[in-house]
């Protein structure tokens, strides 16, 4: 199907659904992933398929091209080469892999991860791979296409590197990963330190991982980072198989201390979702597990199901499972919690399957629950017509149409994929992209806070994982029939706070996180407005060297500029850091790295 008769065929979705009678409310959801160009198939050998290629898929999620749209990169096992899916912004997507440089034919890639190693507000792309498969670092090099940079960022392989997330433990303002290695022998390096210029080093020793280096065979699936005890350093959450899964509280010193209670009783730790599920302020940990229908095990997997673990606010869990519902999932894989029906309150999602053995977990079906604010969950799946039962591995959910509310992407293994359209949502929505400094642009680690009607919503800035897949950098809040937030608040990675007031709903807002002052001598700009080219005058300290950047009035990042110490003058030419020309308007130009005077506003026409 060629690109104009995929629109066309959207467009006829649209219109068909659009016929149907109204739910008022009420999310309702259209699968519609071959009208939209996701034409891809995942897929192994049954004859090779073994435990690891079961398991191994995914999807990352990210705007890797920095237009604003969220795009797609998937694996494909042995079914072809991995795909990157670029957003066309009218509903439909393309694969630019090939002319990307990343279609290579990695037929045991698993669990890739957009991230944005070298803060220059560019995600670059981590994939993992199963069987000692060879994983695979690439650069963005902000042209649309990447270098494999895999030998030189020191990163080892492991016999299987199941998933990975990013976070910055250390507080340097460089993200690190945490990579899964479910199936490797003991002595696998878990915990990665970004040395800054491409380098990382092994950190599990030094952050007081040994726990996890030690066991005989590697379990971990799903870690995530997160401040889970608000003392403002990052902790880190593990869903691991066979009963291991893990708390990690960072102390001062920057050693992560196994804090795992009586309460963490999950029996196959799978897929994750990290969230304030019940509006105390404090962050939830869902883990995704197996429940039996039949009550039988009838090979080495448990019975009980899933885990909620809802937060004391003291980093310590209670098992608050039953009481909020969600234990009943089948085998669970990747879970996201995300606002479906923009009322205000979490709702979570999972996939499930499991190809082999008992014939109830061939076609078991994804489970989708409704929050009601206060920790308690009602299955919607039938209701809000989510009728999933493919071999779910990863999930995304995002607003891939720009319509305002949340999509679904499930990554299926052995099988196409599924796009998850939100038909029905009618309440009103607020999305929040972070803009920061230094070397961590996409504020990965910030909180952010949102004050409806009196209760305060919370989102957590990740570049987690869900199981093998992740959400993208955006926070996305419900609003229900609100038409402004009395507040939204921003705790950035390093302390610094940004408060917005009276912010109207149904928009999209880009907060730039405010920089250090150096100095009165500050920045300027000339002649402003200006016609073809603008000077700007930086006034470094002579111990700092810096970097400028220029935003277009969405946040994004149109130019770079390196700077010397001391005081500097670079001229803007109005072209981008491809060589192209910008449009006229509003740019701001700012000033990271070391930290920088604030920032300074210039009109190019």
């Amino acid at each position: 199907m060629g690109a104009a008769s995929r629109r066309a065929a959207l467009a006829l979705l649209f219109l068909v659904v659009a016929a149907l009678p109204a739910r008022a409310g009420r999310p309702f959801f259209r699968e519609a992933a071959q009208y939209s160009g996701l034409d891809y198939r995942h897929g192994y050998d049954a004859r090779i398929l073994g435990m690891p290629r079961s398991i191994a898929g995914g999807v990352a999620c990210g705007d890797f091209d920095q237009d604003g749209w969220p795009d797609l990169f998937v694996v494909c096992g042995a079914a072809g080469p991995s795909k990157l899916f670029r957003n066309l912004h009218d509903g439909t997507f393309a694969d630019v892999a090939a002319a990307a440089g990343v279609a290579r034919d990695d037929s045991l890639a698993t669990g890739p991860l957009f991230f944005d190693y070298d803060g220059d507000g560019w995600p670059d792309l981590f994939v993992g791979a199963v069987e000692d498969g060879g994983l695979r670092l690439y650069h963005n090099r902000r042209d649309g296409t990447f270098e494999d940079v895999t030998t030189a960022s020191g990163i080892l392989p492991a016999f299987d590197t199941m998933g990975a997330s990013a976070g910055d433990y250390d507080g340097d303002g460089r993200l690190d990963l945490f990579l899964a290695r479910w199936g490797s022998p003991p002595g696998s390096c878990h915990l990665w330190r970004n040395l800054g210029s491409g380098r990382f080093a092994c950190a599990d020793a030094s952050a007081g991982l040994d726990s996890l280096v030690r066991r005989p065979t590697d379990f971990t699936f799903t870690g995530n980072f997160a401040d889970i005890d608000g003392d403002e350093r990052q902790d880190l959450l593990v869903s691991s198989d066979f009963g291991t899964s893990r708390v990690f509280l960072q102390d001062a010193s920057g050693r992560f201390d196994d804090a795992t209670g009586p309460e963490i009783t999950d029996e196959n730790g799978m897929g994750a979702a990290v969230g304030d599920i019940d509006g105390d302020g404090d962050l939830d940990w869902f883990v995704s597990s197996v429940w039996d229908p039949d009550g039988i095990a009838e090979g080495g997997w448990g019975l009980s199901g899933n885990r909620l673990y809802r937060n004391r606010g003291d980093g310590t869990f209670e098992d608050a499972t039953d009481a909020a519902g969600v234990r009943h999932g089948y085998w669970g894989w990747g879970a996201t919690f995300t606002d479906l029906d923009l009322d205000g309150a979490l709702d979570l999602v999972h996939v499930n399957g499991w190809p082999s053995g008992s014939p109830e977990f061939h076609f078991d079906p994804s489970r989708m629950f409704a929050g009601d604010g206060h920790g308690g969950f009602v299955d919607r799946s039938t209701e809000w017509d989510f009728a999933d039962s493919a071999q779910g591995r990863g999930i995304v959910a995002f607003d891939y149409d720009r319509d305002g509310d949340i999509d679904l992407f499930i990554a299926n293994h052995g099988a196409r994929p599924a796009l998850w359209i939100n038909m029905g949502a009618i309440g009103r929505w607020l999305s929040v992209e972070l803009v920061g400094r230094g070397e961590n642009p996409g504020a990965v680690g910030a909180r952010i806070e949102l004050t409806v009607n009196g209760v305060t919503q919370v989102r957590l800035v990740r570049a987690g994982t869900n199981f093998m897949s992740q959400d993208p950098l955006e926070a996305h809040f419900g609003l229900g029939q609100a038409v402004r937030a009395e507040r939204l608040l921003v705790l950035w990675p390093d302390g610094t706070r940004s408060t917005l007031e009276g912010v109207a709903a149904d928009q999209r807002v880009v907060v730039v996180e405010p920089a250090p002052t150096f100095g009165a001598s500050g920045m300027a700009a000339r002649p402003n407005p200006f016609m073809s080219a603008v000077d700007v005058r930086l006034a470094v300290p002579a111990a700092h060297a810096t970097t400028a950047f220029v935003h277009d009035v969405s946040g994004r990042v149109v130019r770079t500029f390196a700077v010397e110490a001391g005081e500097q003058r670079v001229t803007w030419d109005g072209r981008s850091d491809q060589g192209t020309g910008v449009p006229a308007g509003i740019y701001w130009v700012r000033m990271a790295g070391a930290g920088g005077p604030g920032m300074r506003l210039v009109r190019l026409r």
